[in-house]
């Protein structure tokens, strides 16, 4: 390509040019610092008219080198790969997981393509219009209709269904989402990609009044959902008179099996399924209270939402725990305690467990909000505070949480506030009803 009516300005800084025959100045510019030439029209057919333009574009140039700032056009989908990149070495396996999730399904198809300088507040305001209803829209019910039907593979057994998606996120969904967004943002305005942050705030969801009430079980569904699990888990097994080849065969029962520890564990320690998902064998410790009986302290890992702490559960997690390890092949300081047979973390305990749930009629609580492994923690907390007596501050830390949120999600439940250790008995009229196995 040969330049056209070639003009030179600024001792070979400059050069505007037309080319294949057309009227439009472009500009080539060679700015100290920058390694190659920046190419751009100017849009003009007007020498001077583009001169201004080449001259104004370099001394802009000038001063982004001199200050440190980047050069070039950047679409957030550019930002969100330098970020991504520049982070994977500081995020954990489980926050990457969380934003990765974040960005492909809402920041990016939205703010993709969008080149950094037009987002600005309006533009954000939109963003988050069309996160707030997009579940409700056409293109997210075709989505959840679309993944209703679609089919685990080889390459991916744990496929998400979108059965228990919000069609309204909640206000704390929402706030996490903007934290995300403004490390990515803020990440590109600290290092000159951008010259401003817009206003990232979400709109305030319209809160329902009285307490903000989290699905858990009643005392008679943790019962029934107990029981269920237990002769389900030796369904098929020659102790109960069936010929195995009858019922399910021994990786089935040996996954109900599973199912069932976990289920009584996360109900017995009010721990987080992630925080569950993490704990290994060496994060278990045995101790004795001053009247002999055992308790085991859970050492929560330092890379989970709250950081490390200590949890107490209840006294039946000892027992719980050795019928656990007697069924695993990995029971090394370093293993798992939760994980399939060849010792990876299972991934897919809310679907199975929402399967049951379905076949109890259990899957909706009272207010008609889906149940999820999640509740079993708000049943913890509820039990504890109903049964156990426990006082929010304690609660709290046992629980990794603040007594604001316990406050929030749990004051419409009595607390009789007689008790006073966390792995402690239950009231004398509830100690013999079998809350726990």
């Amino acid at each position: 390509m040969a330049y056209e009516n070639k003009h030179v300005f600024r001792d070979g800084r400059i050069v505007l040019y037309t080319r294949n025959g057309g009227g439009v100045y472009h500009a080539r510019l060679s700015v100290e610092g920058v390694s190659d030439y920046v190419v751009k029209s100017t849009k003009h057919r007007s020498l001077d008219r583009a001169r201004e333009f080449a001259e104004d574009l370099y001394d802009d140039l000038r001063y982004k080198v001199r200050h440190g700032e980047e050069i070039g056009t950047h679409s957030f989908r550019t930002i969100w790969d330098r970020w991504l990149k520049a982070h994977q070495d500081t995020l954990s396996f489980h926050r990457k997981r969380y934003i990765t999730g974040t960005a492909t399904r809402y920041l990016l198809p939205f703010l993709g393509q969008k080149v950094v300088g037009e987002i600005n507040d309006k533009l954000i305001a939109q963003y988050w219009t069309w996160r707030i209803s997009y579940w409700r829209s056409e293109e997210g019910e075709t989505k959840i209709a679309k993944a209703s039907k679609s089919r685990t593979t080889a390459k991916r057994p744990y496929k998400q269904k979108l059965g228990n998606v919000a069609k309204t996120p909640s206000q704390k969904t929402l706030d996490m989402e903007r934290t995300v967004l403004g490390q990515v943002l803020g990440w590109a305005h600290r290092n000159g990609m951008i010259n401003r942050l817009p206003e990232l705030r979400p709109p305030r969801i319209k809160a329902g009044r009285g307490v903000e009430r989290r699905p858990a079980f009643e005392l008679d569904e943790w019962k029934a959902l107990y029981r269920f699990l237990r002769e389900w888990a030796r369904e098929g097994s020659p102790q109960d008179g069936f010929a195995a080849k009858k019922g399910p065969h021994e990786l089935h029962r040996w996954q109900r099996e599973l199912l069932r520890n976990y289920v009584v564990f996360m109900g017995s320690s009010g721990l987080r399924p992630n925080e569950a998902r993490q704990l290994r064998w060496c994060d278990v410790t045995r101790h004795q209270d001053a009247k002999g009986n055992a308790y085991v302290v859970l050492h929560i890992a330092p890379d989970t939402k709250t950081g490390a702490r200590e949890c107490v559960p209840l006294r039946n997690v000892p027992t719980l725990l050795e019928r656990i390890k007697a069924s695993s092949n990995h029971t090394q300081p370093d293993d798992l305690v939760f994980c399939n047979r060849k010792g990876e973390a299972v991934e897919n305990f809310g679907k199975t467990f929402k399967s049951v749930l379905n076949k109890l009629g259990m899957l909706k609580s009272r207010f008609g909000k889906d149940r999820t492994i999640y509740s079993l923690r708000n049943t913890y907390a509820t039990f504890r505070i109903r049964y156990g007596g426990i006082e929010f501050d304690d609660l709290a830390s046992n629980m990794g949480t603040s007594p604001t949120i316990l406050f929030r999600h749990y004051r419409h439940i009595p607390n009789p506030d007689i008790a006073d250790k966390l792995g402690g008995k239950l009231h004398a009229d509830q100690s013999r009803k079998g809350l726990y196995l």
